[in-house]
C-alpha cells in the first residue's frame, strides 16, 4: 500500500514569483450553519425556533426565495448538497413525536371561571429520526424523507450521486454511514471503527460506494496505527463496508484530513516535532499520492476543484510560502492558494476578512466564490 505524502513530482515552487491579492468581497450574509453552492447561486440555512430556514441568494448575495420547513414537531438541518438538476439536499434530524402534556389535579375539576385550559406542548422532543429534506432551484419543497427512529446524531457530511445520498456522522461511538435512495428509502446504519475514528468529507460515487476520510487512532480495516493519530483514506462498498484503508505514514505525528474533493484532491492538518502544518496532497484513485506540499499553519480549512485540472485550497497559514511574494502573515491568517494540474501555485488570494468560512466552490464563468460568517467573496 502506498504511504502518504511521498511524491516523485515535486509540488508548489512556482515557475516564477506570484504576488498574492486581496480577495473581493462581494457582499455580506446573513448568520447560517451550512451553505450549498451549485450553478444558480448560493443556498444558505439556519436553524431557529424549532424550524429550519433556507434562503436562496444570487452570487451578488441579493435574496432569490426563502423557505421555512416546520413539517415535525421539532427539526434542525446539519449538512446540504445539491443534484445535477439544482435540487438542494438537506440532512438533519427530526422529531415526530407530537405529545402534549396535560395537569389533571382532579378527575372532575370545578371551573368556576369558565376558562379554557389550552394544551401546553412538551418540552423539545428528542431529535432521534436522521431525515432529508429535496427543495427545488425555485424554493418549493418536493420532499421529506425520515428514516425510523433511532438516536440522535452529529451528522458531518452528505454527498449525492445518481444513485442516492450518503450520509456520514457521529453518534459518540464511532462513525456512523447512513444511505438513502433518492426515493427516500433509508439503509440501516452502519458503524465505521470506534469513537478514536472520526470522518468529515464523503464522495459518493454512482454504484453506491464511496470514498471517505478523516482520522484515526485504532486499526481500521486491518491497517494499523503508525502515529499518534492518522490521516485516513478509505473506501466503503454500497453495504458500508471497509474494502480499502490508506493511513498517513509519519511516526509520532497527529495527523487528520479536513476536506477533500471528487478529483482526489485533499486537505488536512499535520503535527509532528512541534511544528503544526497543513498537507495539499493530490492523489489517484487507488490513493496513490501524485503530487504534495506542506506549507506552516494553523488549520486546513477546504478544498475544492478549479478549471483546467487546477485545485483550490482554504487554509490558514503562518509563514510566507515559497514562490509567492506580498505575503508574511505574523499571526495565523487566512489565504486561498490556486494549484495547477502539476501542484505549481498559480495563484494566492488574501483573505483575512474571511472569517469562519463554511463553503467555497468555483463556478464556470463566475470564478471561485468563498462563503464564510461575514460575508460573499469572490477569487
Amino acid at each position: 500500500m502506498a504511504a502518504l505524502l511521498v511524491s516523485s513530482h515535486p509540488a508548489g515552487a512556482a515557475p516564477k514569483s506570484i504576488a498574492a491579492i486581496e480577495i473581493t468581497k462581494v457582499a455580506p450574509i446573513a448568520e447560517h450553519e451550512g451553505v450549498a453552492i451549485t450553478n444558480q447561486g448560493i443556498t444558505i440555512f439556519s436553524n431557529s425556533e424549532k424550524k429550519v430556514l433556507v434562503t436562496s441568494l444570487d452570487f451578488l448575495g441579493t435574496e432569490k426565495w426563502k423557505l421555512p420547513i416546520a413539517g415535525a414537531t421539532d427539526q434542525i438541518a446539519m449538512a446540504a448538497t445539491s443534484d445535477k438538476e439544482g435540487n438542494i439536499w438537506l440532512a438533519g434530524l427530526t422529531s415526530e413525536v407530537n405529545v402534549y402534556e396535560t395537569q389533571n389535579v382532579m378527575s372532575n375539576p370545578v371551573n368556576v371561571d369558565g376558562v379554557v385550559v389550552e394544551q401546553v406542548p412538551a418540552l423539545r422532543s428528542e431529535l432521534n429520526c436522521v431525515t432529508l429534506w429535496k427543495i427545488s432551484s425555485a424554493g418549493a419543497l418536493i420532499g421529506t424523507y425520515s428514516e425510523s427512529a433511532t438516536a440522535p446524531m452529529l451528522i458531518t457530511a452528505i454527498s449525492y450521486s445518481s444513485s442516492g445520498i450518503s450520509i456520514i456522522g457521529d453518534r459518540g461511538a464511532g462513525t456512523v454511514l447512513i444511505t438513502s435512495t433518492l426515493s427516500g428509502k433509508f439503509s440501516a446504519a452502519t458503524v465505521i471503527g470506534t469513537s478514536k475514528s472520526s470522518f468529515t468529507s464523503i464522495l459518493r460515487n454512482s454504484d453506491g460506494s464511496a470514498q471517505i476520510y478523516g482520522a484515526s487512532s485504532e486499526t481500521l480495516g486491518g491497517k494499523k496505527l503508525v502515529g499518534l493519530r492518522d490521516g485516513i483514506l478509505a473506501k466503503v462498498n454500497k453495504s458500508g463496508a471497509l474494502t480499502t484503508v490508506v493511513r498517513s505514514s509519519a511516526n509520532r505525528a497527529t495527523r487528520s484530513w479536513q476536506s477533500a474533493t471528487s478529483s482526489y484532491f485533499l486537505v488536512g492538518d499535520v503535527k509532528v516535532s512541534g511544528k503544526n502544518e497543513s498537507a495539499f496532497t493530490k492523489f489517484n484513485s487507488t490513493f496513490t499520492p501524485m503530487w504534495t506540499l506542506r506549507l506552516p499553519s494553523q488549520g486546513a480549512q477546504l478544498a475544492v476543484i478549479g478549471a483546467n485540472g487546477a485545485h483550490y485550497a482554504l487554509f490558514n497559514s503562518t509563514s510566507s510560502i515559497p514562490g509567492v511574494t506580498g505575503w508574511k502573515p505574523s499571526a495565523a491568517t487566512p489565504i486561498v492558494i490556486r494549484f495547477d494540474s502539476k501542484g505549481v501555485i498559480t495563484q494566492a488570494l488574501k483573505s483575512s476578512q474571511v472569517k469562519g468560512a463554511t463553503a467555497m466552490a468555483y463556478i464556470s464563468g463566475v470564478g471561485l466564490i468563498v462563503i464564510s460568517q461575514t460575508g460573499i467573496y469572490k477569487g
